[in-house]
């Protein structure tokens, strides 16, 4: 048996707002986008570290790091939302990755 495919987050609320019928789906997406940008302004640097911490591979770890940095960079970049507490506490090595 192949691997499934990955459905991105958004990817599938799109689906199924279209599969409720929902033909308008700007507001939708619009509102959610406002939600996530709210959670993403008020995460913590602690959050994101136990976030990176919860898995057990430390490639995966090493990786969360640097897709996340690129991911707050993004978010103070083009969104303006205030990350950099985030983003220096990333660039500081975990003694504790093996």
């Amino acid at each position: 048996m192949g691997k499934q495919p990955t459905v991105h987050f958004l990817t599938a609320y799109v689906e199924y707002l279209l599969d409720q019928g929902i033909r308008s789906e700007e507001y939708y997406l619009g509102d959610a986008s406002r939600f996530l940008r709210f959670l993403l302004a008020n995460t913590t640097p602690d959050q994101v570290m136990s976030y990176i911490h919860s898995h057990d591979s430390p490639a995966y770890r090493a990786r969360l790091e640097k897709t996340l940095r690129k991911f707050f960079a993004f978010a103070q970049e083009k969104l303006a939302i205030d990350t950099a507490q985030i983003l220096e506490i990333q660039k500081k090595p975990d003694r504790n990755l093996v």
